[in-house]
């Protein structure tokens, strides 16, 4: 089955500018999938192990504002999981109670590439960084767990965040 492109519904706020999150949600369920095939259509890499299997949302507010917005991570979308580097798995698992903040997190840091006229800002960087955070609040994740990824993407994030991922992003399985 061929790789896809489906159609992003922005997910950044215009002009970001630090605004307190409020009111965060997990709305749907993380459904995740492994397809052999779309593992080895990324070419051996190690970076594709699983798909996002119905789009899955999460809904949150910003302080003052009334209207609550909804981020769909659509289904299709390639995934390691956290994006842990190796020599931090000890410290800071793939798997565990910060999967979910991490898949809307690793959705974030791809979006601007499939949007017409998408480009890498810092703006939606600190965002992508900032609603991770406050998702992992949101999962009830250990306090120095949530400093410790929080701090290893404000350090290391804004590199891997402006680089452009070579397709496939998404991998149509229906």
């Amino acid at each position: 089955m061929p790789d896809f492109t489906p159609v992003i519904v922005n997910p950044y706020p215009q002009n970001y500018a630090g605004e307190a999150i409020e009111e965060f949600e997990y709305v749907t369920p993380l459904v995740l999938r492994r397809e052999v095939n779309a593992v080895k259509m990324r070419g051996g890499r190690d970076d594709a192990d699983y798909i996002v299997g119905a789009d899955y949302k999460v809904r949150f507010r910003f302080a003052g504002e009334s209207a609550k917005r909804t981020i769909t991570v659509p289904r299709g979308m390639l995934t390691d999981l956290a994006s842990v580097p190796r020599l931090a798995q000890s410290i800071v698992s793939r798997v565990g109670p910060h999967l979910e903040a991490s898949i809307v997190h690793d959705f974030l840091y791809v979006a601007w590439q499939d949007m017409a006229g998408g480009t890498a800002r810092k703006t939606d960087w600190n965002f992508a960084d900032e609603l991770m955070r406050i998702a992992m609040h949101a999962a009830a994740v250990d306090l120095d767990q949530i400093v410790t990824i929080h701090v290893a993407v404000r350090t290391f994030g804004w590199p891997v965040y402006k680089r452009i991922n070579a397709p496939p992003r998404y991998f149509k399985f229906w």
